[in-house]
């Protein structure tokens, strides 16, 4: 009895000790929250925005502690930790996180979407909501939305005017297969890398562009070696973002669903402010640096979707998500 009692004094302790540190305005629990982009990067905006919403809504007693630059890892090292429990909150290209989850490749192809409208009423479909729960029942995590960093567009040392220009050159792009298979459908010759490794290479011209949003090129200064960009318009990029549920476990019951609405709110709130970062960037890319933007013509546009369809349908049956597809194509019309 006595030992019982005196276990029942300690959790009580520990209880209120707990109490008195959120009240005074030490976390109770902290998050450990990252990105492999800059603090300039729209990864990084939104994970200041789940910041705030989490440790307002809390009054302080989950504390969120942001990670830029790939400290803690690139996004595959990033989704690993997770497992691991040394990561509890991160972002990564749909590409990315497929290794985990197959079926999030289904965001991943160019040209899976025609527009910002288009991505925004996937993300609020069923099509998501399938992989919400695919996600929990393959790792634990917890799949919260999409981030974004902006549309991704063609970014080279020498200016590429028309679709045809690409045939042949070396372009960086993700390690995915269909990034890589859809590159090639369009003639590029891919040249998958870290993207780490990317600023050197470019400057050295051991490759001869690459393929990121405006604010990337920007926040990662790839316009002192690239000058021009095709407006290829390729990719409307997804970040699906998620938390552990190795960390949702650690927090008090209490906060767990503030928690991951938080995270759902931040998704929603990033995406706009994102857009218009891109945009912005774009003013300063072409005012300050002098980068030349060649639009690509609506005819060539139309090839390219038609040069990679079989891509999205050879993916889309690779992973079951054939449904999916032709649920996310009857959205953009």
């Amino acid at each position: 009895m006595r030992k019982i009692t005196q276990t029942l004094l300690l959790f009580a302790f520990a209880v209120c000790l707990a109490a008195g540190s959120a009240q005074a305005g030490q976390p109770v629990v902290t998050l450990k929250a990252a990105t492999n982009n800059p603090k300039s990067s729209g990864h990084y905006q939104g994970l200041l925005i789940f910041k705030e919403l989490v440790e307002t809504r809390t009054k302080g007693a989950v504390g969120v502690e942001l990670y830029s630059d790939a400290v803690l890892g690139d996004e595959e090292q990033m989704a690993e930790g997770m497992q691991m429990g040394t990561v509890d909150v991160m972002m990564a290209a749909a590409a990315k996180y497929a290794n985990f989850v197959k079926e999030m490749d289904i965001y991943s192809p160019p040209y899976t979407f025609s527009s910002w409208e288009h991505l925004k009423a996937v993300l609020d479909s069923d099509v998501n909501k399938e992989l919400e729960k695919k996600v929990l029942e393959t790792t634990g995590d917890y799949y919260l939305g999409c981030l974004t960093d902006g549309v991704r567009n063609i970014f080279t040392r020498s200016e590429m005017k028309n679709l045809d220009a690409l045939k042949g050159i070396k372009l960086r792009t993700m390690t995915g297969p269909n990034e890589t298979a859809a590159f090639q459908a369009l003639g590029v010759n891919p040249t998958p890398m870290a993207y780490t490794e990317l600023y050197s290479a470019l400057q050295t011209g051991v490759i001869d562009g690459a393929e990121n949003s405006m604010t990337s090129i920007f926040g990662m200064k790839f316009f002192e070696s690239c000058k021009f960009i095709l407006r290829t318009k390729h990719c409307f990029l997804t970040l699906p973002f998620f938390i552990s549920g190795i960390a949702v476990n650690k927090l008090p019951a209490e906060y767990r669903d503030i928690v991951i609405q938080a995270g759902r709110e931040t998704c929603a709130k990033q995406i706009d402010m994102a857009i218009a970062l891109d945009q912005e960037n774009e003013k300063v890319l072409v005012g300050k640096y002098g980068v030349k933007i060649t639009e690509l013509s609506p005819e060539d546009h139309n090839r390219a979707v038609g040069m990679v369809a079989s891509v999205l349908e050879a993916n889309a049956k690779r992973i079951g998500m054939t449904d999916a597809l032709a649920k996310i194509r009857a959205m953009a019309k």
